[in-house]
């Protein structure tokens, strides 16, 4: 049965519309600007269609730089993007975090506009881990990376909008 973690990051000064295109579309763009120490390396695989761009059905490869240099590169495939509610879901597929302890994830946003210009991302990570695995420290390091990676992206943003 899976597991779930939840949290959330408060964008403020930073539009729906602008922090959708950061975590989906332009997210390798916005990562290699707001947390360059993040990833070494990464490539959409697979677009289905996108023109190399991020969209349903996308096949992604990561290597991440020196915030987790112990993970392995690894593939996550978009499972769902929904524009209209600001959904997107990442599943992983192999490496990385699948070789220390998890036999199934998925990573998704979830972005609510709050008023005023501000966004309020909804991040769930839902998980199954091998059977008799205590995942405690990999979970906090998976939710570390996450929530550093979040963070970076909207504080990157809201610096944009104060240029």
């Amino acid at each position: 049965m899976a597991s779930k973690i939840e949290f959330q990051v408060q964008a403020d000064q930073v539009n729906i519309e602008v922090l959708w295109k950061a975590l989906t579309k332009d997210k390798f763009e916005v990562a290699r600007k707001a947390a360059p120490d993040l990833f070494a390396e990464w490539q959409v695989l697979e677009s289905e269609g996108n023109g190399g761009n991020i969209g349903l059905g996308s096949l992604l490869y990561f290597r991440f730089g020196p915030v987790a240099p112990n993970v392995e590169p690894f593939k996550e495939r978009v499972v769902e993007l929904d524009e209209g509610n600001h959904l997107v879901k990442f599943q992983g597929i192999e490496g990385g975090f699948m070789k220390q302890g998890f036999t199934y994830y998925v990573l998704s946003f979830k972005l609510d506009h709050i008023g005023e210009g501000n966004t309020k991302i909804n991040a769930t990570f839902t998980y199954d881990l091998e059977k008799d695995f205590d995942g405690t420290q990999i979970l906090e390091e998976f939710t570390k990376i996450v929530k550093y990676y979040l963070n970076s992206a909207v504080s990157f943003l809201q610096q944009k909008n104060n240029v």
